[in-house]
């Protein structure tokens, strides 16, 4: 995922911005490591900052990507704010296979490749 901070203020640095990723699964929660999260960073007027944070996805259903931002508020607090992206994930591919001995020095190996998808048409 793509993570991209602008700060749009013509008088204002953004001070001590932190931004941390998650990804939650169907079966389990990972943290996504990025360079945006931990002291923080300060971001000048006009200026932006970006990163990007990966995982393989190796399970379909319903994942949810939670980004959590936080930054030095004008009166000196920590202001926080969460945003959650849901998508769901689904298999494309059917891969079946069937290994057959012939003898002690063969074997032959057929792979069968099935798109699951419909089409527009479908």
């Amino acid at each position: 995922a793509y993570l991209g901070i602008l700060n749009v203020s013509r008088h204002l640095t953004i001070r001590r911005l932190s931004v941390s990723a998650h990804l939650q699964t169907p079966s389990q929660r990972w943290q996504l490591p990025s360079p945006l999260e931990g002291n923080g960073v300060d971001i000048p007027e006009g200026a932006a900052v970006d990163a990007i944070v990966s995982h393989a996805i190796e399970e379909a259903g319903q994942h949810i990507l939670r980004v959590e931002v936080s930054y030095a508020s004008v009166e000196g607090g920590t202001k926080t704010f969460r945003k959650f992206y849901r998508f769901q994930v689904v298999n494309p591919l059917t891969i079946s296979e069937l290994t057959t001995r012939a003898g002690d020095n063969s074997c032959f190996v057929s792979l069968s490749v099935e798109y699951n998808q419909k089409g527009p048409d479908a």
